[in-house]
């Protein structure tokens, strides 16, 4: 759900944008409008966003993927898939910070990984120090950067920047208030599930069950019961093993046979947020000139 609403979001966002001209387009209306920011080769028509809108764009689908990556990196898990990579083994041995499946998070919401960030690009040094200067907990910086992307769509949608009605800008304010919803829900669902008492029962009579089925079996099947026993088993497992990741989406608990992919997640939002929507609105075709109807 997370995913869904960014992706709704950033659509808005780039349906919502002052689209840009061409430069012929800018001379022959004797430089009333300004000239696009990303050329394109295709026919005359609605080509790319305006330089302001360029630039707004990219600040707020930046920091909603940030928002996105923060969120996670908060919430324990062990499939972030980093350990997968041979680089980050060879720098997890020589860092002077403990950065294994279980501080990995933590330590991106660091001072030393908020500082990474801003070497890499993705956050400026004023980001940087007014996500620290905020007094919050590094685990609220998600919520935070959802705060800026409000602010930033609402002074767009003062200045000109963002086009559209009442409408337009309830539906995406909309879709940041119920992002942010998507978030505490998860939380809330880690928090609030069963007890672990109740899956140990579980697992007691599942063995139980085991134990007594070729006693309770070989009287009616004989032999047959050799290869019923075997698929009980394997069915009964298998499906004991599922629930438990059910229980234990992320595999912080020790039930890591199937499992949320937080690297999936987040690569795939990535993917939406800064190519897909963008780019399906760079070009938009003209609209096709409407025909005087033929006299009889």
């Amino acid at each position: 759900m997370i995913q869904g609403r960014i992706n709704d979001f950033c659509m808005l966002l780039v349906m919502g944008a002052k689209r840009g001209t061409d430069a012929d387009d800018d001379a022959e209306n004797g430089g009333r409008h300004p000239v696009r920011s990303n050329a394109s080769t295709g026919p005359k028509g609605s080509r790319g966003f305006s330089d302001e809108s360029q630039e707004f764009i990219s600040l707020c689908t930046r920091l909603i993927r940030l928002s996105h990556t923060f969120f996670w990196a908060q919430t324990a898990t062990v499939s972030n898939g980093l350990t997968d990579d041979d680089e980050y083994i060879d720098d997890a041995a020589t860092c002077h910070v403990p950065i294994d499946d279980e501080h990995i998070g933590p330590l991106l919401l660091s001072p030393y990984g908020l500082k990474a960030l801003v070497d890499a690009g993705q956050l400026t040094q004023e980001e940087k120090a007014g996500l620290m200067g905020t007094g919050l907990p590094p685990n609220q910086y998600a919520y935070t950067l959802l705060v800026w992307v409000g602010v930033h769509c609402s002074t767009a949608l003062r200045n000109g920047v963002l086009c559209g009605g009442a409408g337009y800008e309830e539906n995406i304010f909309r879709q940041l208030a119920t992002l942010r919803a998507c978030m505490f829900d998860i939380d809330d669902f880690r928090a609030g599930r069963m007890q672990l008492a109740y899956v140990q029962l579980v697992q007691v009579l599942v063995d139980s069950l085991m134990l007594l089925s070729p006693f309770a079996l070989y009287p009616e099947c004989g032999i047959l019961s050799v290869p019923l026993v075997g698929i009980l088993t394997l069915f009964f497992k298998g499906l004991l093993s599922l629930s438990k990741s059910f229980l234990d989406p992320f595999g912080v608990e020790g039930y890591q046979e199937q499992n949320i992919r937080v690297d999936v997640l987040v690569s795939e939002l990535n993917f939406g947020a800064s190519s897909r929507w963008i780019r399906s609105a760079s070009y938009i075709p003209p609209t096709p000139a409407a025909r005087a109807p033929s006299s009889s």
